[in-house]
């Protein structure tokens, strides 16, 4: 039998075997372990696996679940699943440190393995949708974004790739109720030198990205006259502006862009510094955030929504770092 090894990969089989115990019979493609996404570890009132396929299918049709380079996975519950469900607010009151949800991943429903992610903690849950119910979880076990580069390049034999060196605009995620709860992961080992370095260089590739792209929309108009006047503000300023670069709109009216990317999906979260906050504020008419998100480095391109105005009034805004001294 296969011992349970992290990022290794297994059938609903394998997994059955070292989870069951020969209580139930394992049948292909039928029952619980052989269908299901969501299966109850016998004996073990609260312990789970999930069985999450992410990507896009052969039709080309996206599936909701989603994994970002931070270890965020986004999920959704069956159908059936309504908030009051029982299994729902067994799922929300998940506490990481009695009780275990182990992550078996794979992006394509015609693999027959999935990859041993780890267990997960419960991050949050859309208090307005139901049928089915939306969740976050963190992957524990998540150590660095080698993994994260793996998965993508599994997905990206069935995911349909967008032309090379090209922004996609989509429409910007609907602002949520904010709520919160406490959550007390344990303490995880990061190398933040390298992550400010793949941090440093995926936000100048999606500058580049959109400042090409500022560009040539300027040009569709007639204005190349104006696009020839873009400046690329924080590499001929640095990052003190409170924005990345210097358009314009049709009119000829001053546009400031601040540019925000991940590799992760559309509801990543990310960081606003006071600096940027107060530019905007002052601004708010001329001011334009630029989230790209799903930045593939290998054909450097991405999708992006716009935020315009105010970010105050956007966006759920949390304090992260605070300034001390004794």
């Amino acid at each position: 039998m296969k011992k349970l090894t992290l990022h290794e990969k297994y059938t609903r089989k394998d997994v059955h075997k070292i989870f069951d115990g020969g209580i139930t019979k394992f049948t292909a493609g039928a029952g619980i372990w052989g269908l299901h996404g969501i299966v109850r570890i016998p004996n073990r009132k609260h312990d789970y696996v999930f069985f999450v396929t992410i990507g896009q299918d052969k039709l080309g049709v996206t599936f909701k679940e989603n994994l970002t380079e931070d270890g965020v996975l986004t999920w959704q519950s069956q159908k059936k699943h309504t908030l009051d469900h029982k299994q729902i607010i067994e799922f929300i009151n998940h506490d990481y440190t009695k009780h275990n949800i182990y992550l078996f991943l794979r992006p394509s429903k015609k693999q027959r393995e999935f990859r041993y992610m780890g267990r997960l903690a419960y991050i949050d849950h859309d208090t307005t949708l139901e049928n089915p119910v939306h969740f976050k979880w963190q992957v524990l076990e998540w150590d660095d974004e080698k993994i994260f580069d793996e998965i993508k390049l599994e997905s990206a034999r069935i995911i349909v790739e967008q032309p090379k060196n090209s922004l996609k605009e989509t429409e910007a995620p609907i602002k949520k109720e904010s709520h919160s709860r406490k959550k007390n992961f344990k303490a995880k080992k990061t190398n933040y030198v390298a992550r400010n370095e793949n941090n440093t260089k995926l936000g100048l590739s999606a500058e580049l990205l959109v400042l090409q792209y500022t560009k040539e929309q300027l040009i569709k108009v007639g204005r190349t006259d104006l696009a020839n006047k873009v400046v690329h503000t924080s590499v001929v300023e640095g990052d003190g502006a409170g924005y990345d670069i210097q358009s314009f709109n049709p009119d000829g009216t001053y546009l400031y862009l601040e540019v925000k990317a991940t590799k992760g999906n559309l509801d990543s979260e990310f960081f606003i510094s006071p600096n940027e906050l107060a530019f905007c504020k002052e601004h708010s008419e001329q001011y334009q955030l630029i989230r790209v998100y799903e930045y593939d480095d290998e054909n450097n391109s991405g999708k992006f929504y716009k935020i315009q105005g105010d970010l105050e009034s956007e966006l759920q805004l949390k304090a992260t770092q605070y300034s001390a001294r004794v």
